[in-house]
C-alpha cells in the first residue's frame, strides 16, 4: 500500500474524513461502499497520536496486539436497525399485555410484591436489591396502576436488549443481515420474550450486562477513550443494584480477561476509576446488608439447603439452556461460542468465550436456575450471526434463517410465553411444545408459572373481602389478614383497598421487616391447607370455606380460616414467624 494511504480505524464521526477526501474514490473501489465512515481510516499522523494516547493511558496498542479491527457497516445504519427492532419488540409486549388483560390475565405474583416494595422504598430487600422496587414505583406513578402500565419499563428494557444485540453484532464486524439475524434470534428466544413481558429484575439484567460488555469490547480494541471505564462502572454498579447475580457475571468477566491478552486493560488508572465508581454505586445496598445482618445471604442459604429449586446435573443444565433459548437458535449461539473460542478473526474477543464458560461452570456448581445465564447470551447470538455472515458471503441464507426465526416466534414462542391465548385454548395449542416441561422450581401448575401466576388474584381478594365484611363490626375493626406468602399478602395490599380490606401482614421475605402492623392476633383471617396448622397458636379455628379459581398454581387451592384469640401476640411471636424461602 502506498505510504500516503496509511490509515487506522476511527469510529468517531464524519468530521474526520475531510482530510481523506482525496482518497475516497480509491477507498471505495478497494474496499466497497458497505464499509462505514465510522470504520474508514484516518491518516497515519492521527493513528500515531491515537496510539500514543492509548499507551499513555496504559492501554495496549494496536501494534502490540497485532490484530486488525474488523470492517464495519455505518454506525448510523446499525443504530437505526437496532431502533427498528427495539420498537417492534416494545409493540409485541405492549399489545400482548393489552390483549392478555382482555383475556383475564392480570398481575404476575412478583409484580404485586414489587409494587408493595415500591411503596416501601429502601436501599435493599431480603430477596432483591433496590432498583426493581424503584422501577415499580416510578411505573405506578407515571403510567398508573394497571398490569400494562407497570410493565412499561420492562418492555423498554426488553427492547433495549434486542437493540443491543444488533449493536454487539456490529461491534464484532457483522454486516446488516447478521445484525438482523442476531436480533431475530434474541427476539424469538422464550427466556428473553418471557422475562421482559412483566415487571421484573430479569428484564433489565441483559441491558446492564451487555451494555458493560459492549464498553469492554470497545476498550479492548482501543476504539474507546479511557473515560469509557466510567460508563462501565455505572452500568455494572446499576447492574448490581438491579440483581446480585451481576457480581458473578463481573467475576466471570474478570477471569475471562485475565486468561486473555486483553488482561492489560485491567492494569490502568482508568480501569481503577471505573471500579471505584462501580463500588460507590453498589455501596448503599452493601451497607444495608451489613446493617440488617446480610438477609439476602440468609435467604439464599435457606433456599440452597431446601427443595424449592430443581437442581439439574451438568448435562441436563446445558440441555435446559437449549430449551429456554429455543432449539432453533442453538446453532446460532453455540456457533458464536465456537467462533469466539477458536476463530482467528475473534482473537481480540476470546475473553468473551472464557467469560461464558467460567460463568456456565459456576452456575452448574451452584445449581443455579436455568435462566440465570440468560443475560450473557446476546453476545453469543451476535458472535454466531457474525460468524455465519463470514462463512457465507451471500445474504439470502442469513435472511432465510432470520425469517424462519420470525415464523417460530409467531407460531411457537409468542403463543407459549405471551398472554395471547385463553387458558383453555393455550392447553390445546401448546400441547406439542410441552411448555410445562421447563420448570426451575418444585411448584406445579396447569399452565407455565409465568402465566398461572397471573390468574386468580382478584378472586382470592374478593373471597377475603366477603368473609371480612361478614364479620360483626366490632370484631371486624380488630381483625387482621395474615398471609403465608408475599403473593397473597401483596394481592390483598394492592387489590384489597377497593374492597375496604386492611393491610395484610406476613413473615415472608421483606414482609418480615415491615412488621405486624400493631395487630395482636385476637381475630385473623388467613388462607391455609389444614386447620391443624393453627390449633397450637389459636384458641379457636373456623373453616370459612375453600378458595378456588381456574388455572391457578396448584399450591394456591386453599381454605379460608378465621383464627381467634392468639395465645401469644404477634409482637411476642414475630421473630418466630420469619419465613425467608
Amino acid at each position: 500500500m502506498n505510504s500516503t494511504a496509511e490509515f487506522t480505524v476511527n469510529d468517531r464521526g464524519p468530521s474526520l474524513f475531510i482530510a481523506i477526501r482525496n482518497v475516497r474514490t480509491w477507498y471505495r473501489a478497494a474496499i466497497g461502499n458497505s464499509v462505514s465512515r465510522a470504520a474508514q481510516f484516518q491518516p497515519a499522523q492521527s493513528r500515531q497520536n491515537a496510539l500514543k494516547e492509548a499507551q499513555q493511558a496504559g492501554q495496549p496498542s494496536l501494534s502490540e496486539l497485532s490484530l486488525p479491527i474488523p470492517t464495519r457497516t455505518p454506525l448510523r445504519s446499525a443504530l437505526l436497525l437496532a431502533a427498528l427492532f427495539a420498537s417492534i419488540t416494545f409493540l409485541i409486549h405492549f399489545l400482548s399485555s393489552v390483549w392478555g388483560n382482555h383475556l383475564g390475565y392480570g398481575y404476575f405474583r412478583d409484580e404485586l410484591y414489587f409494587l408493595v416494595c415500591g411503596r416501601h422504598l429502601a436501599w435493599g430487600y431480603v430477596d432483591q436489591p433496590p432498583l426493581v422496587a424503584l422501577q415499580a414505583r416510578l411505573a405506578e406513578v407515571l403510567f398508573g396502576l394497571s398490569p400494562t402500565g407497570i410493565r412499561t419499563f420492562s418492555y423498554l428494557a426488553g427492547s433495549v436488549t434486542v437493540g443491543l444485540t444488533g449493536l454487539l453484532t456490529w461491534q464484532l464486524g457483522g454486516r446488516r443481515s447478521a445484525q438482523m439475524l442476531a436480533m431475530c434470534g434474541v427476539l424469538a428466544a422464550p427466556v428473553f420474550l418471557g422475562t421482559s413481558n412483566y415487571l421484573s429484575m430479569n428484564s433489565f439484567e441483559p441491558c446492564f450486562w451487555m451494555g458493560a460488555l459492549f464498553v469492554i469490547l470497545r476498550i479492548a480494541e482501543c476504539t474507546a477513550t479511557p473515560r469509557a471505564w466510567l460508563v462501565f462502572g455505572i452500568l455494572s454498579g446499576l447492574g448490581i443494584e438491579n440483581k446480585h447475580s451481576t457480581v458473578f457475571f463481573l467475576a466471570a468477566l474478570l477471569v475471562g480477561l485475565l486468561l486473555s491478552p486483553q488482561r492489560r486493560i485491567l492494569f490502568t488508572k482508568a480501569c481503577a476509576a471505573g471500579i471505584v465508581l462501580l463500588l460507590l454505586i453498589a455501596m448503599p445496598n452493601l451497607l444495608w446488608q451489613v446493617a440488617n445482618q446480610f438477609p439476602t445471604y440468609q435467604f439464599l442459604s435457606t433456599v440452597a439447603h431446601s427443595d424449592k429449586n430443581i437442581k439439574f446435573p451438568p448435562l441436563a443444565f446445558i440441555l435446559e439452556q437449549v430449551k429456554v433459548l429455543l432449539v432453533f437458535t442453538a446453532p446460532l449461539w453455540i456457533g458464536g461460542l465456537a467462533w469466539l473460542a477458536f476463530a482467528r478473526a475473534a482473537r481480540r474477543w476470546r475473553f468473551v468465550a472464557f467469560t461464558y464458560l467460567f460463568f456456565l461452570g459456576t452456575m452448574m456448581l451452584m445449581h443455579g436456575k436455568d435462566y440465570y445465564l440468560a443475560p450473557i447470551y446476546p453476545v453469543l447470538f451476535a458472535a454466531g450471526a457474525t460468524a455465519f455472515a463470514q462463512f457465507t458471503r451471500r445474504d439470502w441464507p442469513i435472511a432465510a434463517y432470520s425469517v424462519s426465526l420470525i415464523v417460530v416466534l409467531c407460531l411457537a414462542t409468542g403463543p407459549t410465553v405471551l398472554t395471547i391465548l385463553p387458558p383453555a385454548k393455550y392447553i390445546v395449542y401448546t400441547a406439542p411444545f410441552d411448555p410445562n416441561s421447563t420448570r426451575f422450581e418444585k411448584f406445579t401448575s396447569p399452565l407455565p408459572e409465568i402465566l398461572s401466576d397471573r390468574l386468580g388474584w382478584p378472586q382470592m381478594v374478593q373471597g377475603f373481602a366477603a368473609r371480612y365484611n361478614a364479620l360483626p363490626p366490632d370484631v371486624r375493626s380488630r381483625t387482621a389478614i395474615f398471609c403465608s406468602n408475599y403473593g397473597e399478602a401483596s394481592a390483598v395490599n394492592i387489590l384489597g383497598p377497593s374492597y375496604g380490606l386492611p393491610p395484610a401482614i406476613s413473615g415472608h421475605q421483606n414482609y418480615f421487616f415491615w412488621g405486624w402492623n400493631n395487630d395482636t392476633g385476637e381475630s385473623v383471617l388467613t388462607l391455609g391447607n389444614d386447620p391443624k396448622d393453627y390449633v397450637g397458636n389459636y384458641a379457636e379455628v373456623v373453616d370459612l370455606g375453600s378458595f378456588d379459581a381456574p388455572w391457578i398454581m396448584d399450591h394456591e387451592h386453599d381454605h379460608y380460616f378465621w383464627l381467634r384469640h392468639r395465645k401469644r401476640t404477634y409482637a411476642e411471636d414475630w421473630p418466630r414467624l420469619k419465613y425467608w424461602y
